[in-house]
């Protein structure tokens, strides 16, 4: 898990690490979703590791009080089962008419991001998934991404099993 303070901190009688959420949520639950999130997005084991130790530190207390540890609770159900990912590419008005097709059912486990084609300084992961034409779409499961789909009716298809 990680401390509440950095390390090069002031020395301190004790360093808190918070697991457990209270009136907000866990710093250690949120950082562990989105240290998996980002894991699977740019294919970073070393992130999805990360996110695993850091549920792992919670140890009993999860499984003894989850009602105490919602976000590290979220945070262990996308290690178990990484959420859908879909990377949009393209121009800003018809990316968006995508994101908004594909956001119009309710899909949780569902990530959508459009990234504009003239976006730069992107991870490689990212840069990878380069835009052609109007718009492109990349649908990604754990670590492994379709090839690029570039017809949205494809795209839904691609999603319907999904949802």
């Amino acid at each position: 898990g990680f401390f509440f303070t950095a390390g090069d901190h002031e020395a301190l009688i004790h360093r808190s690490k918070s697991m457990s959420d209270e009136a907000m949520p866990s710093g250690n639950g949120i950082a562990a979703l989105a240290l998996n999130r980002l894991g699977h997005l740019l294919g970073e084991p070393r992130y999805i590791d990360a996110a695993a130790e850091t549920v792992r530190a919670t140890g009993a207390a999860l499984m003894d009080f989850p009602h105490a540890h919602a976000s590290m609770v979220t945070a262990l159900e996308e290690i178990v089962d990484p959420p859908e990912v879909v990377v949009i590419r393209g121009e800003p008005n018809e990316i968006d008419t995508w994101r908004r097709a594909l956001g119009a059912v309710y899909t949780p486990r569902r990530l959508i991001l459009a990234i504009p084609a003239d976006a730069g300084g992107l991870p490689e992961a990212l840069e990878l998934r380069r835009p052609q034409g109007d718009a492109v779409a990349y649908v990604c499961r754990g670590t492994s991404c379709t090839q690029p789909l570039t017809d949205l009716a494809d795209v839904a298809a691609e999603l319907k099993g999904s949802e």
